[in-house]
Formats: structure tokens, sequence, C-alpha cells
């Protein structure tokens, strides 16, 4: 019963966190006129659906905040799978250490991807690019080099080598990420709905809140005391046989 209440109060938590997500990546919409929702889902269909949608959209707001765009956030999701296939890693961390190691430009993040990341090299193929100087060079022009240079790198250190191959992945992965994405997020977004008038009443009644905990308690507490009672005795006969063995 006590794993049960911790499993259901966790899978609630679950619940509101998506429907607060929803609610966050609705009024980034508004505020930029990015789809934020659309685009967690692109970046999901690029990896193969080997990720969660919560992680490509905590990804995608990062990226985004970044300097990243759409078109890079989806080829970095793209990128993600591709390395893993070769490595065999696990997407959603090739994808997130993928996404940092180019926002914060930290070489050593992308180092266990085989992407060598040298800061000066890249700006320097950017500049060149643009007809620019170097080091005129602004500082969201640089996040744009290092974004370029790795995408590049996973490009022809990976996707190249791959080929066409959508078909590959890992199977598991795919089942389990599905289930997350297309049944388990719409239950509990619908779930935390419905729900959440009754908990912000219980957050703010103490009386009504601890009345609601006394009901699971009490059966718990029911199977316990026996239990107590049995061990008491337990532990009283074995001191006499111990006595009488003695």
């Amino acid at each position: 019963q006590v794993f049960a209440v911790t499993a259901a109060f966790n899978f609630l938590k679950s619940a509101a966190d998506f429907a607060v997500l929803a609610e966050g990546q609705a009024a980034f919409a508004r505020s930029t006129g990015i789809a934020i929702k659309t685009l967690s889902n692109n970046i999901v269909e690029a990896t193969g659906a080997q990720i969660g949608f919560k992680d490509a959209s905590q990804a995608a707001a990062i990226g985004l905040a970044a300097g990243l765009n759409v078109k890079q956030l989806e080829d970095l999701g793209k990128a993600a799978k591709d390395v893993s296939l070769v490595l065999g890693r696990d997407v959603t961390d090739s994808f997130n250490r993928l996404v940092r190691g180019t926002t914060k430009a930290e070489p050593e993040l992308l180092d266990e991807l085989g992407i060598i990341l040298r800061l000066e090299t890249a700006s320097q193929k950017y500049a060149d690019a643009i007809g620019k100087d170097v080091k005129q060079l602004t500082q969201f022009e640089k996040s744009q080099a290092v974004a370029n240079d790795v995408l590049e790198q996973s490009e022809e250190k990976f996707s190249k080598v791959l080929g066409n191959t959508d078909n590959l992945g890992n199977a598991v992965a795919k089942l389990g990420k599905a289930f997350e994405n297309d049944l388990l997020k719409p239950f509990q977004e619908t779930l935390a709905k419905v729900l959440n008038p009754t908990i912000e009443f219980l957050s703010n009644n103490i009386i009504a809140l601890t009345a609601a905990m006394a009901l699971f308690a009490v059966p718990i507490l029911k199977a316990i005391v026996p239990g107590l009672q049995d061990m008491g005795e337990a532990a009283r006969t074995a001191a006499d046989e111990a006595k009488e063995a003695l």
C-alpha cells in the first residue's frame, strides 16, 4: 500500500509537470511566435522516436534561448540518432550532450561523441564563410560558428557513413518512447486538468489534507501493528528457547 501511494503520487506529479510544460510552451509560442510543441515533436521524429517528448522540449527550450534556430535543433536531433547508432550510445544522452556542448561551446561534452570542437577553427571557418574578420564576430555569430561546426562534423563522421538507414534503431526504446509520447502523455495531461482543482484544495486546506492522509494511513497501520505484535511474541519465544537451551 505504501508503494502504491508513492507510485500514485509520483505519477500525479509527473502529470502535473506535463501540464505545466504544456502551459509554458503555449506562453512561449504566444511571446515568440515559435511553436515549441511542434518543434519538440519534430525533434522526437528526427531522432527516430528514441527520445521522449519531455526531453526534447527541455533541450529545445535551452537551444532556442541560446540562439539556435529550429532547423539546427532538428538537425541536432538527427545527429544524435546517427551518433548513437555508430557508437552504441543512448540517444537521449547524445542529444543532451550535443545541445549543451553546442550552446555552451564546451568541447569536453562533445569529445565522448567523437566530435572535436576547436573554437578558434570553428570561428575562423564561419568568419571566412560570411566574409568577416574573425575578431569582429559577435557573440551570436560565434555561437552559430560552433553549431555549424558540430553539425558539419556529425554529418561527415556519422550521417554519411550510415547513409540511408532510417529503419535502424533500438526497437525497444522506440516502443517505450511511443508509449510515453502517444499514450501516457495525453492521459497525464488530461488527468492533471481534472485533478488540479482537488489537489489545490487539499494543498490550501491542511485539515482536509490530514483527513485524506488518514484514509491511507489507517489500513497501513492496521496491517503494521499486528505484525509488530507478532514480532514481539516471536522475540519472547526465541528468548525463552535460548534460555532453555543454555
